[in-house]
């Protein structure tokens, strides 16, 4: 009885981020309030806060998601392609994550122009960037890189301006048809930190 009272719950919970994420890319972040939430899922007030107390927290869940999206996507993706060089893995990999096209990621890009504005924000930030660093670091070392390449900061703040800027400034395409050169820079940055360690 009480797996099938969580299950419910997590299914009530998945429905609010669903419509919480709609009225997020309609009318952004910032501007978007539980109310709007409420009336886009149809579900009585305190229906809703038993499950979400703020639109930070619905925020915070749909980043979540998006890890576990590009999680399952990144363990598809080394499965498919064992024996290929680790870094045109990794770079496939960073390169990949940089410019998807989709509503997980648009929604990220909101996360990154409101946290200037909200310390909640940016502390959800600073926890999303620390999960997805550690994840990324191992799987750096199980493809044989032993260098912390996601240390100092570059890549982290070199992908959140490619995808910054694929969403705000239109560039995906031109990003999409060059890619090959992100991917080098990303490679070369790569190999450099691995030498000097």
């Amino acid at each position: 009885m009480k797996e099938e009272k969580q299950k419910v719950g997590q299914i009530k919970k998945k429905k609010i981020r669903e419509a919480a994420k709609k009225c997020f890319l309609t009318k952004g972040f910032q501007s978007t309030t539980m109310e709007d939430v409420i009336t886009e899922i149809g579900m009585s007030r305190g229906g809703v806060y038993h499950h979400y107390a703020s639109t930070n927290e619905m925020l915070k869940d749909l980043m979540l998601d998006g890890n576990d999206y590009r999680n399952n996507l990144i363990n598809e993706y080394l499965k498919n392609n064992r024996g290929k060089d680790k870094y045109q893995q990794m770079g496939d990999i960073l390169v990949d994550k940089s410019l998807a096209d989709t509503e997980l990621m648009r929604l990220y890009t909101l996360l990154l122009q409101a946290k200037k504005y909200n310390q909640d924000l940016e502390k959800l930030y600073q926890e999303l960037k620390l999960n997805t660093t550690n994840e990324l670091s191992l799987i750096a070392k199980q493809l044989g890189i032993k260098a912390d390449i996601f240390g100092d900061g570059f890549l982290v703040n070199y992908i959140n301006g490619l995808i910054l800027s694929s969403e705000i400034l239109g560039a995906r395409k031109s990003y999409g048809e060059h890619k090959r050169y992100i991917k080098e820079t990303m490679i070369n940055y790569i190999v450099d930190v691995e030498k000097k360690n």
